[in-house]
């Protein structure tokens, strides 16, 4: 485990874990994967990451139960939320920017996107 990582990246596909952690290690982000809802809560309150990479269809808790948790907690609440997934209903996006999600990408899009998207969260928050 790493408590240092920049990225604490909440995802349960292994495949799809692994392309985003190769991803952003090769844009020199050190990322910390955890493969379900509790799991992430758990690491994201022990290691206080940079940012977080959140899907919504997790097992034990899914994305918007995880990320309610994170913005209610003190420990977490300031830690800026991506969340990821294949939804693509404005319900879904809704939901998750009420309940403090930075902003939202789709997996299909993540190619493309994601380390832009993680860049402009972690500027963000530096301003």
């Amino acid at each position: 485990m790493n408590d240092n990582a920049d990225i604490l990246l909440i995802e349960d596909s292994q495949s799809q874990a692994l392309c985003f952690r190769l991803m952003l290690e090769r844009a020199g982000y050190s990322v910390e994967v955890a493969p379900d809802g509790a799991s992430g809560w758990r690491r994201a309150c022990s290691m206080a990451p940079r940012m977080i990479l959140l899907d919504i269809d997790l097992p034990s808790l899914d994305g918007f139960q995880v990320l309610g948790r994170l913005k209610r907690d003190r420990r977490t609440a300031d830690i800026p939320v991506v969340m990821l997934t294949h939804r693509d209903h404005v319900a879904s996006v809704q939901r998750a920017l009420d309940l403090g999600a930075n902003d939202y990408l789709f997996k299909d899009d993540a190619p493309y996107e994601l380390c832009a998207t993680v860049a402009q969260a972690l500027e963000m928050m530096r301003s």
